[in-house]
């Protein structure tokens, strides 16, 4: 606020006709000074005040560098810097809490949601927490998501689908998963840090069926439909032509042709223990004797 140019009035003099004239003259210029003042102050001219009280104040336009508000209610708030150190909204039902590069909104009880960034590692995450403050969403940057709840969607692409949380399967180093690609359904097995297929489904390029059952020995390899398995897997396929199954690497031990035809192959077929095709040929010997 600026200062008062007014001077101190003079001492009297003793002559009252005086004095009054010159008090009266003191006196109008100091009303006339303090009414210039108080219909033109604005944030340019009152820096300091311990208290300010005024029947109208013009706030269409108002200029404040630096201000500390114990309470602020305002219908309209437009800010071009927000200093998020430490920055809380409260409600009734919950706080919203801005501090530095994170973001937490809570209940009033626990936090339920969380968004913040952390420069070293470089990761943006938000994680979202059920009433007891347990995390059942987690998302980050890198594309790595964590859902403790059920999942709806009418589509899901996944390359590979693993029947465990990952902590569980890299400290019990492996486990039974599926891996789904264009060629299928191939569901593997992690057993002592070596990957080993159990169970194949898949469409080959001409059309053909397969299903490979590939508890085999173990040893070796053999391919079917692009895919490796070991020695001695069995296979199930079926194309335009006939349904076959077998042990892989082999001839198919049972076929059923489109004509109806059903081809059975081996060195002995056994029914119910008994060797059918050496009964038949010792038929057919008796017979010829």
């Amino acid at each position: 606020m600026p200062n008062l140019t007014t001077p101190i009035p003079k001492k009297v003099t003793g002559a009252v006709a005086e004095d009054l004239k010159a008090i009266q003259k003191w006196g109008t210029s100091l009303i006339d000074e303090l009414t210039y003042i108080f219909n033109n102050l604005d944030a340019g001219n009152v820096s300091e005040a311990a208290s300010v009280k005024a029947e109208n104040i013009d706030t269409n336009t108002v200029k404040i560098q630096n201000a500390q508000i114990g309470a602020l209610t305002a219908d309209k708030l437009r800010a071009g810097t927000v200093d998020t150190n430490l920055v809380t909204v409260s409600s009734e039902s919950g706080n919203l809490n801005i501090s530095g590069n994170s973001i937490v909104i809570s209940d009033n009880n626990v936090d339920r949601f969380k968004a913040e960034y952390n420069p070293q590692t470089d990761i943006f995450s938000f994680v979202l927490c059920n009433n007891e403050g347990k995390p059942t969403v987690y998302i980050n940057s890198l594309g790595n998501a964590v859902f403790s709840g059920r999942v709806d969607s009418s589509e899901i692409y996944s390359s590979t689908i693993i029947g465990t949380d990952s902590v569980s399967y890299d400290e019990k180093t492996g486990g039974v998963f599926a891996e789904i690609d264009k060629r299928g359904i191939k569901v593997m097995q992690d057993k002592n840090n070596e990957r080993l297929q159990k169970i194949g489904m898949s469409v080959g390029d001409d059309g053909t069926a397969y299903m490979v059952l590939g508890a085999g020995d173990g040893g070796g390899e053999t391919v079917i439909n692009g895919v490796v398995y070991s020695n001695g897997s069995f296979l199930i396929q079926k194309n335009s032509s006939f349904a076959s199954l077998g042990i892989s690497g082999g001839q198919a031990v049972v076929s059923l042709m489109e004509n109806g035809e059903l081809w059975l192959r081996g060195s002995s077929v056994l029914i119910n223990g008994r060797d059918i095709l050496k009964e038949i040929d010792n038929i057919k010997t008796k017979i010829g004797g």
